[in-house]
């Protein structure tokens, strides 16, 4: 993968030459700073967005750490990374996820956030074009592993792996497989660590106990080649889809952040089998803008895309299925047909809306951004138009006092008759909202959505 070999978190180390472990190198790693635990500045807001937004269920508690600079679990609790969830992982975590871990014999917090997001991408594309569940023998064709080292003249070889981010995901070299980019700043990503614990007996989580120690490198040289006939298949469909049609890159980022799903989550159904806002596998059924999906996408990767991007080909979905070739060809497309699930009903306000944020934190500055807001269920899967808010919020007297009824009316006429007159703000930052009703309320006049009764679109 061009993309994550040029975009890691920290410096690279190859995994045929570097140890997996430090004993022996000489090296105290209390001494290295690059990719060491250094702490979590995790906070309460931002624990609140998880559970906000879906990516953490009810029946799984968190806690915050208390000051240590390595993680200390308590019995029966385990260590994930605001960042991981950020990038299209969530609770519980998907079979996949699990398998990968597993199967590497590796731990979250080897994962650096790039990581997540290119398995996130390869997700997105197993489910949302081919129709299939992610399988380790198809990973393994397009991508490979290898050893983030600690760097150093004075460090004797081998190098040993960092503490954290210690695997990097590239592209396996003459992979097919489409390039992403993940953040080049991407660094303080081991700083968001807390923990979390199931409620109950039933395991919400799906994680491997927390184990500071470093990995085996197990199973890191498979690699199926042309030995494994569904995967030799996935070649040979994706090459021709290429040819056919104008798939990009972005359409697989664009993907499951339009769709708002996370890819490393464990759901009901794939991709391919969604069914419109209120599906429930998504972390929200409202739907996002085009500049909001590319904002989004900007906060965990490097994308050119414009902000009035058009699908270069459209994902599966129950009502855009794949076809009978494609379920000629992979015959567990047909296997993994699911019933139909219980719909669920329409958040009132975006739990995770698009905001302006600092360095790499995202959930901190989450705050309403009004406008992505849905009156119906248009039965599409990759809706992305902003509609009419139903019902208006209260006004109070501080509002009435600032603004009036008559001014805000006459900013929002200005907006439909010359949208180009006022601005288009990417967020609405928190220090930036004089009042809440304030601030939403100017927000309702520049975006153009209902407001009172009067209906504004810029769509």
């Amino acid at each position: 993968m061009e993309s994550s070999s040029n975009a890691q978190e920290t410096g690279t180390g190859r995994g045929n030459e570097a140890s997996s472990s430090g004993q022996g190198s000489g090296v105290d790693l209390t001494m290295i700073t690059r990719g060491a635990w250094k702490g979590s500045d995790v906070t309460q807001p931002e624990i609140d967005w998880l559970y906000r937004s879906r990516r953490i269920p009810a029946q799984v508690s968190c806690r915050l750490p208390r000051g240590e600079v390595e993680p200390v679990p308590e019995p029966g609790e385990f260590v994930v990374f605001l960042a991981h969830f950020e990038r299209g992982f969530g609770l519980p975590a998907s079979d996949f996820f699990r398998q990968f871990l597993d199967f590497y014999q590796l731990q979250p917090h080897h994962l650096p956030g790039n990581a997540i997001f290119y398995l996130s991408c390869y997700v997105s594309f197993m489910e949302g074009y081919i129709g299939l569940l992610p399988t380790k023998e198809a990973f393994a064709r397009f991508f490979s592993l290898r050893i983030n080292s600690v760097q150093g003249k004075n460090i004797p070889k081998p190098k040993p792996p960092v503490q954290c981010g210690s695997c990097i995901i590239g592209s396996r070299q003459g992979s097919p497989f489409f390039k992403f980019s993940g953040l080049e700043s991407c660094r303080a990503w081991q700083e968001t660590f807390f923990y979390v614990r199931n409620k109950g007996a039933t395991d919400f989580i799906n994680l491997p106990a927390f184990n500071p120690g470093t990995f085996t490198k197990a199973n890191w040289s498979f690699n199926p080649g042309n030995n494994h006939i569904e995967t030799n298949r996935i070649v040979r469909f994706m090459d021709q889809l290429m040819k056919d049609t104008n798939i990009c890159s972005d359409d697989i980022i664009r993907t499951f952040i339009s769709r708002r799903v996370l890819p490393l989550q464990r759901r009901a159904h794939k991709i391919s089998h969604m069914c419109g806002p209120r599906d429930p596998t998504k972390i929200t059924g409202l739907p996002l803008s085009k500049e909001d999906v590319v904002l989004k996408a900007r906060q965990i990767c490097q994308t050119d895309m414009p902000m009035d991007w058009e699908w270069g080909f459209l994902p599966l979905s129950s009502t855009n299925p794949p076809t009978p070739e494609a379920k000629e060809r992979f015959p567990r497309i047909a296997a993994e047909e699911r019933g139909p699930c219980r719909k669920r009903d329409l958040d009132e306000v975006d739990p995770d809306p698009y905001v302006h944020w600092t360095e790499l934190k995202m959930g901190g500055t989450h705050a309403p951004r009004p406008g992505n807001f849905s009156t119906e269920d248009s039965g599409s899967d990759d809706e992305v138009t902003v509609l009419e808010l139903p019902t208006a919020p209260s006004l109070d007297g501080e509002l009435l006092l600032l603004m009036g009824d008559k001014a805000l009316m006459k900013m929002a006429v200005v907006s439909m008759e010359k949208p180009s007159a006022l601005p288009r703000p990417g967020g609405v930052p928190k220090q930036r909202l004089l009042s809440p009703d304030l601030g939403f309320a100017m927000a309702a006049a520049l975006e153009g959505f209902s407001y009172r009764g009067f209906s504004v679109s810029r769509f």
